[in-house]
């Protein structure tokens, strides 16, 4: 078994895309209010037995390899063919959510991937969403806000992905005309044991309610934590409490029951 500690090399992920053997899970995002399904985030997994690299260890590993873009677009055309093929059991105007690292937000031709891969979903059913992470900063330069701007125009949102803990802060808030944040986990994880937490997410929803941003809890692993984001206005939730991230027959398994 590989150690995930260890380096992976541009031929390994590169060879991992081509045998496709990077593929997508799916985790449910739901309307805890209605306790109806609102959208489905866009994970990765390596599908093979003797890999132990967490998606986490693979994502910096691509990265880091500088592949980043062609995983996207390889995960991506899976995502339109497993979307195609469910249609009929997904509600019209879920959230589809995938991660951007801000290296891919940069490059010129993301706007284009990204909206090749929105043609490729059913017309207008679905809205798309891309999840700015915050490994690194997001250059506050002209062609970055060009970017959100033409996803936007696109009716794609733009949300900040674990917004509190990493480099997506107020100064971004400020600079970036985003439709929503992500609220990180850690917070979440809090509402167990403090208030502190408590007082984090209320100030998070309220200066999204501000700016009329849409917000998200992810890492909901308890009733009682749906129940206090819920009584802070935080109905759309994410976590194990709800579902794990499901492959494509799980997730077909889940939207018939």
């Amino acid at each position: 078994m590989k150690n995930p500690e260890s380096s992976l090399s541009s031929v390994d992920l590169y060879c991992a895309l081509m045998m496709g053997e990077i593929v997508p899970y799916y985790q449910p995002v739901i309307d805890a209010g209605t306790q109806s399904l609102h959208g489905l985030e866009v994970l990765m997994r390596w599908a093979l037995a003797d890999v132990d690299s967490t998606p986490v260890d693979l994502i910096a590993a691509f990265e880091e390899q500088g592949l980043m873009p062609e995983m996207t677009q390889h995960l991506l055309r899976q995502v339109a063919e497993d979307i195609n093929e469910l249609d009929a059991l997904l509600p019209d105007g879920l959230h589809l959510s995938f991660n951007a690292s801000p290296a891919q937000i940069e490059k010129p031709g993301f706007v284009f991937d990204t909206l090749s891969f929105l043609a490729a979903l059913p017309l207008e059913k679905y809205r798309l969403v891309v999840e700015v992470t915050e490994s690194q900063p997001l250059a506050n330069t002209p062609e970055v806000a060009g970017t959100i701007l033409k996803l936007q125009l696109a009716d794609v949102a733009v949300y900040f992905d674990d917004f509190g803990t990493g480099c997506a802060n107020l100064n971004c808030i400020e600079q970036f005309n985003v439709d929503g944040l992500k609220i990180d986990r850690l917070f979440v994880e809090g509402l167990s044991s403090g208030a502190r937490s408590a007082s984090i997410i209320s100030l998070i929803a309220r200066l999204a309610q501000s700016q009329k941003m849409d917000v998200i809890a992810e890492g909901v692993e308890t009733a009682c934590q749906s129940q206090a984001l819920c009584e802070m206005g935080i109905q759309i939730q994410q976590g194990y409490l709800f579902s794990n991230a499901l492959s494509k027959t799980q997730l077909q398994q889940y939207l018939a029951a």
